[in-house]
């Protein structure tokens, strides 16, 4: 668990996300505040060019009150780890992935495993995004047991599909 404070968005200027980029420093507060902001904006492209920017996977989590959580992951993994004074349920996390947007197994076990305190997941590709959320009346889901079958299978959509 975590036990940093939530993240404040703050969408800084770009050659200040840039600088704090090139820092290498990733516990940099411009950093961090900008992921916030590029994910509480829905700036879904700018947020995975960020990442991508890092040559590192980001997480992103909204608790129920709206409180933005920020991890940075490696190259190819990043964790949803809950934060201490977070409160439940998690409305919304959001994740990027390298290349491809797919839930990866470690995806679905976290799907699994936060299913009774987690509302809706995204994870952010080069170009697209998937999502997925708790699943209502006749629907593809993710898996056809228990705990996976809350959620629905949604196709893979670009960002210009989002954005309109």
């Amino acid at each position: 668990m975590q036990t940093e404070s939530n993240v404040t968005p703050v969408l800084h200027p770009p050659q200040d996300v840039q600088s704090a980029i090139s820092s290498g420093d990733l516990d940099s507060r411009v950093l961090l505040e900008a992921i916030a902001a590029l994910a509480s904006e829905a700036m879904w492209r700018q947020l995975w060019l960020v990442a991508d920017s890092l040559s590192r996977e980001v997480s992103v989590l909204f608790d129920r009150d709206d409180r933005i959580w920020v991890d940075i992951g490696t190259a190819g993994l990043v964790r949803l780890s809950p934060p201490v004074g977070a409160t439940i349920p998690f409305s919304l996390w959001i994740h990027t992935h390298p290349w491809d947007a797919y839930w990866s197994s470690t995806d679905l076990a976290t799907l699994a495993s936060y299913s009774q305190i987690l509302d809706k997941a995204l994870v952010l590709g080069h170009d697209h995004m998937k999502a997925t959320s708790k699943a209502e009346g006749e629907c593809e889901r993710l898996g056809t047991n228990l705990p996976l079958s809350v959620w629905t299978s949604e196709k893979v959509r670009t960002y210009n599909e989002v954005e309109v």
